[in-house]
């Protein structure tokens, strides 16, 4: 999947570096065809602000986006619903579903669709999706655990909303080829890009991308 930022008849806007290279690793594993493109929008105020002039860009036919939830998934979701709205999708849902948006195409506008990382339900980010990727009972993932629970709290250098990225980091640097960034993990086998959390999101990169 090559990246590039112009328009495409099929695009999807990541953003960032990491989340670019976790669905490209995954699409990788999974053979999907490169009909469209990665788009990293490097932040994800950037991604939102560009939203309304993507919708109304000539020749795009495909329009994709997949951003963290963070700490509210109602909030985030509702920000990017009224654009849609705005732009005169009907039947956007109230909440996301979770199995990911897929709205359909209308008048000049492209069929639309929106992931909100980890699983469209839960708050959480990227890392949080990469460790449900993590193989079920892995031993260092529990100890990966202890050890970042056992540093007193005056002494952590990341914040309380920065948990999953210490967890999911402190694990790959206990890999063989220690450090791995996540998309590089999945490419390895670090992390199981066949796990539910990884066929679920590449059904709905399908049924927006691929699909018919």
């Amino acid at each position: 999947m090559r990246t590039r930022n112009t328009p495409f008849p099929r695009v999807l806007w990541v953003e960032g570096k990491d989340d670019s290279a976790v669905v490209q690793s995954l699409c990788e594993k999974h053979q999907i065809p490169e009909v469209f493109h990665v788009v990293d929008k490097e932040g994800l105020r950037v991604l939102l602000r560009g939203l309304s002039v993507e919708l109304r860009a000539r020749g795009v036919e495909r329009f994709g986006i997949v951003v963290d939830a963070n700490g509210d998934v109602a909030a985030r979701w509702a920000s990017i619903r009224e654009t849609l709205q705005d732009q005169g999708y009907a039947d956007v849902p109230e909440n996301p579903d979770p199995n990911g948006v897929v709205l359909a195409a209308h008048g000049t506008y492209p069929r639309f669709g929106a992931w909100l990382m980890p699983d469209n339900t839960n708050p959480g980010m990227l890392e949080d999706f990469a460790a449900a990727l993590v193989p079920p009972g892995d031993d260092l993932w529990a100890y990966a655990a202890e050890v970042i629970d056992g540093i007193a709290e005056e002494r952590r250098r990341f914040g309380a909303n920065e948990r999953s990225k210490a967890h999911i980091h402190t694990w790959l640097a206990w890999q063989k080829g220690p450090g791995s960034p996540m998309g590089q993990a999945i490419g390895k086998g670090d992390l199981d890009g066949r796990a539910p959390h990884a066929e679920r999101f590449m059904a709905w990169l399908r049924r927006l991308m691929i699909d018919d």
